[in-house]
């Protein structure tokens, strides 16, 4: 199999119960092609079958690959599934040098097909899915590795602290990024892991492009101007691309944003993450009401 490999090393990778699992510099966690097999509660020939004729292209075209791509799509927020399950990472732990890691949002999309689409539903899918999706994935792998959230936490306000500090406006404009920086801290205080797959400015910056361009914004501002992004080295992404809006138009975006997008569309965010194992489920509420503007009456001085 052709793949390619990354010099990412992990920063803890163990056997938990015959399951090997990790996690990358970046706070994701992931388990082996074998570590999965364990986990679905099915021979590890069969995964690795699996993983093979989906580069191939083969699986695709049967039953269970069209239904695990299917599930894929959903679990990654994706319109196209991966050209392959799993990623090669350099690593001293393993004895030949490679781990296949599988990231999280495709453990968990194969986890529901065994544990609910395949003719013979595995018991320790079942189990291991309720678990993972009560909990979140990454939550629960780094329970079984002893890597604690506070770990986890200082990882993600340095990451934090990084974009900050290598991202300044042009003077005359604001990002969406400078504007999210109220849900990412509350995000971090609220024990989330934030990384290069948690990026509410991200979203943020999809829903207000369409209102700008909706509404013809540019005509009562001015137009908005492209500049780069720089993310932390860890990231996996590129540097993009992002907009820049004129400072006039801050007050239509937080009305906008305390109006639309808190109520509306920061919720639809957030309860995708839990759907794929960023976010337990039981953070939910709180993620929802400790980004909410304070009512005037309680900052109102007398």
């Amino acid at each position: 199999m052709q793949q390619q490999s990354l010099s990412i090393a992990p920063i803890k990778v163990q056997e938990i119960d015959s399951i090997s699992m990790g996690i990358l510099p970046n706070g994701e966690t992931f388990l082996s092609l074998q570590g999965l097999a364990k986990f679905c509660g099915v021979a590890p020939s069969a995964i690795i079958q699996l993983a093979q004729d989906w580069e191939k292209g083969e699986a695709q075209n049967r039953n269970r690959g069209q239904k695990l791509e299917s599930l894929i799509k959903e679990w990654t927020e994706s319109d196209s599934a991966p050209d392959s399950l799993y990623v090669q990472i350099n690593s001293n732990n393993s004895i030949s040098g490679v781990i296949h890691a599988v990231p999280e949002a495709i453990v968990m999309a194969i986890t529901d097909y065994y544990a609910h689409f395949a003719l013979i539903t595995k018991p320790e899918a079942i189990s291991n899915y309720r678990k993972a999706a009560k909990y979140g994935l990454r939550k629960y792998i780094y329970e079984r590795l002893s890597y604690t959230e506070k770990d986890v936490l200082t990882k993600s306000w340095e990451l934090f602290q990084e974009r900050i500090l290598n991202n300044e406006s042009p003077r005359g404009y604001f990002t969406m990024f400078d504007e999210a920086t109220t849900i990412i801290a509350s995000l971090i205080r609220n024990s989330i892991a934030v990384d290069d797959s948690i990026m509410p400015d991200g979203s943020l910056g999809i829903h207000w492009a369409k209102h700008w361009k909706n509404i013809n914004l540019a005509t009562k501002h001015s137009e908005r101007i492209k500049i780069k992004h720089n993310f932390p080295e860890s990231y996996r992404q590129m540097d993009p691309e992002i907009n820049a809006y004129p400072n006039s138009a801050l007050s239509d975006f937080r009305t906008w944003f305390e109006d639309v997008y808190l109520p509306q569309k920061y919720p639809e965010y957030i309860k995708t993450k839990a759907r794929n194992g960023k976010i337990s489920i039981e953070s939910i509420s709180i993620l929802l009401t400790a980004v909410l503007p304070p009512s005037i009456e309680d900052k109102k001085l007398n």
